[in-house]
């Protein structure tokens, strides 16, 4: 059986620096099963058009096509689900990935060239779909699908287990993505990187992340030795490699895991940067001392907000004052630290807002952080945030992901991927956000003029924005 996976084109972005880990796993799973003949295409590596991608599969005649795809690139997605359908009629395309798991029956009901969606972890549900393929075999003994039945009826099966020992998993299947051409470098030391992924799952609630709805809320563990094992492999077998960037959510979630990492990799006398995302609450000196003296340069860290109000709306389970302590406690260790804050959260008025900024440059200019990235929240489905949304009416409760929606409204530099929806609220639209931003801005640098001055030169074009930017 030919198998083609696909990772498509992105219409927003214009390059792709991560190998696509979620298709190189299912290609892992399914070659450990006697599955051999499978070709791995990512668009964005090799800067694929979907007539690229057709002209491939021409010469390849698969007898399955899987596309894996997020929220931001679903129109793409579809786009090549109908070009592809449209040359090979009798070959069932399947959908995976962050976006049809959340969006499965919407999905299904309106992109008829889609045929079958995997919800959630795919390795085994994917693997038992191609069996019942290859077999033909009922469908609805595969769990953790849905697909259309011979009545053109929507059928869901009963989600699949997850994976509890990670470590039964083969390595991510890199053999068939062109390595060599990923631009992916560590933010600090601008070294060629690649990302490994070493658990699974969030026991977090935040109202803006779906994670925990694609992984689960229970968090699963790869051992620190099955995951230095595969630094180790990847340095061998990609000897360009000076880097790695830990994709976790919450890479420190598991004090006592984190710290066997750093052993494993500090006892093997491994020599790499590394960097990673963690908590404002699952960090202490003991913790980043030893990941600093492992090899980790650069920490990026959720503050979200200035406001410990807006952190209780969003049930981030973390304070401002954690958030400073994290960042004092990183940077005493040597440790570079740049700050994920977000505007527009529920429930925001201009003072949360103005808190939030005065926040941000406490950070940048009294602490010494790398930077922080500043964004206007997006809604994605299957999050707390849409049903909000959809309760103040903000956004129509008959919202289909599946139709063509592009936004048009754009306020650089708070410009988002236009595909996706702002989450706005009655009193506090996107222009409202835009101002209030802005305000709060010109009321720091009014206060901090010699902070202006030092940000200037670095940061003109943006500032540009801001100031040319006009709201209709």
């Amino acid at each position: 059986m030919r198998i083609a996976l696909i990772f498509p084109p992105n219409i927003y972005q214009t390059k792709q620096v991560m190998a696509p880990l979620g298709i190189a796993w299912l290609a892992a799973v399914l070659r450990k099963n006697g599955y051999d003949d499978i070709s791995l295409i990512d668009s964005m590596a090799n800067h694929y058009t979907n007539d690229d991608i057709l002209t491939l599969l021409k010469k390849e005649s698969p007898d399955l096509v899987g596309i894996s795809f997020g929220t931001q690139i679903r129109f793409s997605a579809f786009d090549l689900a109908r070009l592809i359908k449209k040359n090979f009629p009798s070959v069932p395309i399947v959908a995976g990935g962050p976006h049809p798991t959340l969006t499965a029956e919407d999905t299904l009901e309106n992109i008829s060239e889609i045929d079958i969606v995997v919800r959630g972890e795919g390795e085994i549900s994917f693997l038992n779909l191609v069996k019942a393929i290859d077999n033909k075999e009922d469908l609805g003994d595969v769990r953790g699908i849905s697909f259309r039945n011979e009545m053109g009826q929507i059928v869901s099966t009963p989600p699949q287990p997850l994976i509890q020992d990670l470590n039964s998993l083969p390595l991510p299947a890199r053999d068939l993505l062109p390595m060599e051409k990923y631009e992916q470098k560590t933010i600090l030391s601008k070294k060629i990187c690649t990302s490994i992924l070493t658990s699974r799952g969030c026991p977090y609630r935040c109202v803006y992340c779906s994670t925990s709805r694609q992984w689960g809320h229970q968090i699963r563990h790869r051992s620190a030795k099955n995951v230095v094992d595969e630094i180790e492999y990847l340095l061998r077998t990609y000897p360009f490699l000076e880097g790695i960037r830990f994709f976790d959510d919450v890479f420190t979630v598991d004090k006592k895991r984190a710290i066997d990492i750093c052993q494993e990799i500090i006892r093997r006398k491994i020599n790499i940067n590394w960097e990673c995302e963690v908590r404002a609450n699952t960090i202490d000196r003991e913790l980043a001392k030893i990941m600093r003296k492992a090899g980790c340069e650069f920490i990026d860290l959720g503050v979200e907000s200035g406001s410990n109000r807006i952190l209780k709306n969003i049930k981030k389970a973390i304070t401002t004052e954690q958030a400073i302590a994290a960042v004092k406690t990183i940077k005493e260790a040597g440790i570079e630290v740049k700050a994920f804050i977000m505007h527009g959260l529920p429930g925001e008025t201009y003072k949360d807002i103005k808190k939030t900024v005065f926040l941000s440059r406490y950070l940048f200019y009294e602490l010494g952080i790398e930077g922080t990235t500043q964004a206007i929240s997006l809604i994605y489905p299957g999050t707390e945030l849409e049903k909000i949304a959809k309760e103040f009416g903000t956004l129509p409760k008959d919202f289909s992901w599946s139709k063509y929606y592009i936004r048009d409204r754009s306020y650089p530099p708070l410009n988002p991927c236009p595909y996706m929806p702002i989450f706005e609220q009655p009193d506090l639209s996107y222009e409202q956000i835009f101002h209030y931003v802005k305000k709060a801005k010109f009321a720091y640098f009014l206060r901090h003029p010699i902070n202006f001055l030092k940000s200037f030169s670095k940061h003109r074009k943006t500032i540009k924005k801001w100031l040319t930017t006009k709201i209709r």
